[in-house]
């Protein structure tokens, strides 16, 4: 008996020295990383664009593992970070459901001999039929993306814009994924379709979240979605990779955005017209490329003003520019909450916007501390508010002390931490 009570602890504490003489076996940090897909139409160039490369760059940088699906094949405006996984749709021109049936026949037809080359010509003649329907592409795309998203195995899923958006929820139907969808425009001003209209309308109350980059944006959308689902998301700044400034000849305004009707680069211009009648010394430039550039360069001619007009282009660092100029302008018929607007704003220039949608306005402030607003499409208030900021050097320097301080929210390292929140990586 006595024995048996020495022995018992002897044989414990034995067990116990070689558990601890064993080699731990911790948890690889790949697997307690948490996964996150993000969804977007395209990285092309566009606001919406920029901020889910900085997002995922900032996340991916915080150790999660970062999936980015795009649905459409487009060349990239904006540099992913390399650890960051990417998801693409097979590349091809025309309707989706028939390159993915190519795709498939590609695959199938040389490992089944006559019979499958039959059975590949017949499906691919039936494909070429259904492509003619108008909601194969459709439900081609949201089999694709629920294919892509199930691989990546991600603990949440965040998806841009609204067609994007509507896709996302129907792809994840039945997946107990955690779903949060963003808008990043205006609901109240933005058209689309009719049917994209009514689908938004029955199924985002169907995410997890849905959120927006500006309060107002958030009232737009409380018709149709619970106010407990509702949630702001700020757009994430990165920081600049550079402090160089554009030396500019000339004292110059600056404004930037996609050369498209939302932006009404054809106001700006009339206003514009009107404001080198007053300083002949000052130039506009107009950072970024699209549709319109053929037809905005015509009325500038138009208007007698091409000599006072710098056409850049798209850049993906408009840092330099923004540090070079002397204030940003953005006369835009809908807006979101403009990344080109933030990082202004961040270099410490004031602005003059349009009073059109919520987001420029939030920023500027009720009191207009950090630029000015101006009515939407009015020219001769635009001019104006140009040149009373031209004029007043010390006006513009306490208006842009005011607007870096507004800014700050939207800093990687604070607005971040909402989308970690959002998403539940803390």
């Amino acid at each position: 008996m006595l024995r048996t009570l020495v022995s018992r602890p002897e044989r414990e504490v034995d067990i116990l020295a070689r558990r601890a003489s064993r080699p731990r076996i911790e948890a690889s940090p790949k697997s307690e990383k948490k996964k996150l897909a993000f969804v977007i139409a395209h990285l092309g160039p566009g606001g919406a664009q920029r901020v889910a490369v900085n997002a995922a760059n900032a996340l991916v940088e915080r150790g999660c593992d970062v999936h980015v699906i795009t649905v459409l094949s487009q060349l990239d405006a904006y540099q992913l970070d390399a650890r960051v996984t990417r998801h693409c749709p097979i590349t091809g021109t025309g309707n989706f459901a028939f390159i993915q049936m190519a795709a498939w026949a590609n695959r199938v037809s040389p490992s089944k001999g006559p019979v499958g080359r039959v059975a590949t010509r017949v499906a691919l003649s039936i494909s070429s039929r259904i492509a003619l329907l108008p909601y194969a592409d459709f439900i081609a795309r949201i089999r694709w993306l629920r294919r892509s998203l199930r691989s990546t195995e991600a603990d949440a899923i965040l998806s841009f814009l609204t067609q994007t958006n509507i896709l996302v929820i129907l792809a994840t139907r039945g997946l107990r994924k955690r779903v949060v969808i963003s808008e990043r425009n205006d609901p109240l001003l933005q058209r689309h379709h009719p049917r994209v209209e009514l689908l938004r309308r029955i199924v985002y109350r169907w995410a997890d979240v849905v959120t927006a980059n500006s309060k107002g944006a958030l009232t737009a959308l409380e018709p149709f979605v619970p106010k407990h689902k509702l949630a702001f998301l700020p757009n994430p700044l990165m920081a600049a990779s550079t402090s160089e400034a554009k030396a500019f000849g000339a004292p110059t305004v600056i404004t930037i955005g996609r050369l498209v009707e939302q932006k009404g680069l054809d106001i700006l211009l009339a206003a514009w017209a009107k404001v080198v009648e007053v300083l002949p010394d000052w130039r506009l430039a107009i950072v970024g490329g699209g549709p319109l550039e053929g037809e905005l360069q015509a009325l500038a001619a138009k208007l007698n003003i091409e000599n006072s007009v710098d056409w850049i282009g798209h850049v993906s660092d408009p840092f330099p520019l923004l540090r070079g100029a002397e204030f940003f302008v953005l006369t835009s018929r809908f807006e979101g909450t403009p990344n080109a607007m933030l990082e202004a704003m961040v270099c410490g220039l004031p602005a003059i916007v349009s009073d059109a949608s919520p987001g420029p306005c939030e920023l500027i402030g009720p009191d207009e501390s950090a630029g000015l607003i101006v009515p939407v499409e009015d020219v001769c208030a635009t001019a104006e508010a140009i040149i009373r900021l031209a004029r007043d050097e010390a006006l513009r320097l306490r208006l842009g002390l005011a607007a870096r301080e507004r800014a700050r929210a939207h800093e990687a390292d604070q607005a971040i931490e909402v989308w970690l929140r959002l998403l539940r990586c803390e």
